[in-house]
Formats: structure tokens, C-alpha cells, sequence
């Protein structure tokens, strides 16, 4: 009895023993396992991202090949279609403002003003153009009817101060001439006939005109008559 009872023992210790052997390696597998499971997922994700940078790289580079091909066209097809493009976006930019001349504009407005008497009107016009537009064709023009204006409003200062800025700038033109004679004007009015009779002389001398050196002539005389 003691026998059957002590095998009966070890037939139960070496199942419990077995029972454990087996349950740590189907632990250890599943463990393992898993521990694969982690592994492989890890690099699934490394994998995609790779692609997605591939991807992207991809995309960046057609990109820049594009913009290369538009700044240095590399055959005469795309040169001719680049030039047309610039030549479509030049048409369709606005003219900026100082590239329009809108001298004459001004230069007839102050004419306008200057034949209805409206002198300070005129003034401001001809003021703008020689401002806004300093190599206007009308620059002298504009400049003799700012002078002629103050000399008609009787503001004889800021006429002789406009006759100075004729003769330094354009001494030969005729119309400097034609303002020096108001310069002599303006003397006589002031009494001062010996400074009336030099520039008079001085218009005659230096300037080819003819009705220039007629009129200074007539105004030399008038004055010798006094």
C-alpha cells in the first residue's frame, strides 16, 4: 500500500513537473512571438516613411526641374514659349505712372488758363510740369509763361526770379530772350532806364532772332526818348 501510494507521488510530481516544462515553452513562444509581432510592426512603419520621404523627394525634384526649365529654357521650343509667357505677363502689367508723359496735358491746361487771365491758375499748371516733368520738350515753354504770368499779375520779384532761372539754364534759347525783354520792363518801371537800355542792347547782341532784336530795338529807342 505504502508502495502504490509513494509511486502514486512521483507519478504526480513528474506530471506537475512536466505540466510546468511545457507551459514555459508555450509561454516563452507566445512571448517570442509577440516580441517578433513588435519587431516587424516597428519596421513596417520605418518602411512606409521611407516611402513617403522617397515620395516627397520625388515631387520636390520634378518641381525644381520645372522652375529650372522656365528660368534657363534649354531648347528653342521652350525659349520661344518662355519669351511669349514674359512677353503675355508685360502686356497684362498696368504702365506705372512715370512712364506716362502727361506733360502736354499740363502744358495746354496752363495755356488755357494763362489765355483766360486766370494767371495763378496757370502758374500752379506750368509749376507742375516743370516739377513732374524736368525734360518735358514743354520745359522752357513753361517756365516763359510763369514768368510772363507774374510779370501780368505784377509780382515783379517772383518774375525776375524766374528770368534768372531762363538765363542760367538756357541762355541761347530765344525765348530768354523774349523774357529778358520784360526784365527791361521792369527796369523802366522802376525808373532804372540806363539798366532798361543795357539789357535791350544786350538782347540784341547776343541773340539771332529777328522780331527778338526788332522788338528790343523798338524798346532801346523808347527808352533813348525819355
Amino acid at each position: 500500500m505504502k508502495n502504490q501510494n509513494s509511486l502514486f507521488v512521483v507519478f504526480c510530481l513528474c506530471l506537475t513537473v512536466g505540466l510546468l516544462g511545457v507551459y514555459s515553452v508555450f509561454i516563452g513562444y507566445f512571448n517570442g512571438h509577440q516580441e517578433y509581432e513588435m519587431r516587424l510592426s516597428a519596421l513596417r512603419k520605418q518602411v512606409d516613411s521611407e516611402k513617403f520621404n522617397n515620395s516627397l523627394l520625388s515631387y520636390q525634384l520634378k518641381d525644381f526641374q520645372q522652375t529650372v526649365a522656365q528660368v534657363l529654357p534649354d531648347n528653342k521650343k521652350l525659349q520661344a514659349k518662355y519669351e511669349l509667357k514674359n512677353l503675355a505677363s508685360s502686356v497684362r502689367a498696368p504702365a506705372s505712372d512715370e512712364s506716362i508723359d502727361l506733360s502736354p496735358v499740363l502744358f495746354e491746361k496752363g495755356k488755357k488758363y494763362f489765355n483766360s487771365q486766370s494767371y495763378d491758375k496757370a502758374i500752379r499748371s506750368f509749376s507742375d510740369l516743370v516739377e513732374k516733368y524736368p525734360l518735358s520738350n514743354h520745359h522752357v515753354e513753361a517756365r516763359f509763361f510763369i514768368a510772363e504770368s507774374y510779370f501780368l499779375k505784377k509780382d515783379f520779384k517772383s518774375c525776375l526770379q524766374e528770368i534768372d532761372t531762363m538765363v542760367s539754364q538756357y541762355p541761347d534759347n530765344d525765348l530768354t530772350g523774349f523774357i529778358l525783354l520784360r526784365m527791361g520792363q521792369i527796369s523802366e518801371i522802376n525808373n532804372q532806364t540806363e539798366e532798361a537800355s543795357e539789357v535791350y542792347q544786350a538782347v540784341q547782341k547776343n541773340f539771332k532772332n529777328d522780331k527778338l532784336k526788332q522788338q528790343a530795338r523798338k524798346l532801346a529807342q523808347s527808352v533813348e526818348f525819355k
